[in-house]
């Protein structure tokens, strides 16, 4: 009976993201779990791989390229979902990211592209499923943040601000969209992605040290971040208005990177 309530058969979701790491990992996840995935990426082959590999797993999925940060691309989406599979139950908003820049070095450019590519993003396609899922009397929104928005990282300011603003968003929703829709956020910590390898694989150690500076003393896996949404995704769930945390256990920056004082 319990195992019942995590069968998605029958929702669609729509992952921002969703061509490789966090977002790849979370839509595969959900697929697992019974739920139609629309996944989007700004690289064609990145998210065709991934709904490709869905599908090859007896999954359903539906692979467009589109730039979250776009109102149009969002509207081509929300379009497309609904001509195809007449629903959206689930939107998961997982793109964001920025470079890293000393604070004095960063730009009024790249200051607000950071604020656009975590907060915008996710504010343009939750308004524009939103009303779909009203409509239907239910739904599920779960923005992808990060434990930087509550404790600082060197050369990260801009992408620490745009994360606490995106569990700012979180909160404003969750209050204004309930009951009918449900507003969650999940702040990361370091998950073994191909991107954060390449980083680790240009400083020998270091990912030995991010391990260590750990309470858990290992990376996190994507996967287990899916079924955190799955379980959001639940129709009983009764969490909403909250930022759950999974990270093994960081309550400080654990990056090996070395930023010198000023």
């Amino acid at each position: 009976m319990a195992l019942e309530q995590f069968n998605l058969t029958g929702q669609v979701a729509i992952v921002t993201g969703a061509g490789k790491g966090v977002g790849e990992g979370i839509a595969k996840v959900l697929a697992e779990a019974g739920a139609t995935v629309v996944g989007t990426a700004r690289t064609e082959a990145d998210i065709v791989g991934t709904i490709t590999d869905i599908e090859n797993a007896g999954g359903r999925g539906l692979a467009l390229v589109a730039d979250a940060m776009s109102r149009p691309d969002g509207e081509r989406v929300v379009a497309a979902t609904m001509e195809r599979f007449g629903r959206i139950d689930i939107l998961v908003n997982n793109v964001g990211g920025s470079t890293y820049a000393r604070f004095l070095d960063i730009t009024d450019e790249d200051f607000k592209h950071t604020f656009d590519w975590c907060v915008t993003s996710a504010f343009i396609m939750s308004q524009l499923c939103a009303p779909h899922m009203i409509g239907a009397g239910h739904g599920n929104i779960v923005n992808i943040s990060s434990g930087s928005a509550r404790f600082g990282i060197r050369a990260l300011a801009a992408y620490c601000v745009a994360k606490g603003g995106l569990e700012a968003l979180t909160r404003a929703m969750a209050q204004e969209l309930a009951p009918k829709i449900r507003v969650n956020a999940i702040a990361l910590g370091s998950f073994a992605t191909k991107g954060l390898q390449g980083s680790l694989d240009m400083m020998p150690g270091s990912r030995e040290k991010m391990e260590e500076a750990t309470p858990l003393h290992r990376l996190g896996d994507v996967a287990d971040l899916g079924r955190l949404c799955v379980y959001l995704s639940t129709r009983d769930c009764y969490a909403t208005n909250a930022t759950f945390h999974v990270d093994g256990g960081i309550d400080a920056n654990n990056s090996p990177l070395p930023i010198p004082d000023y």
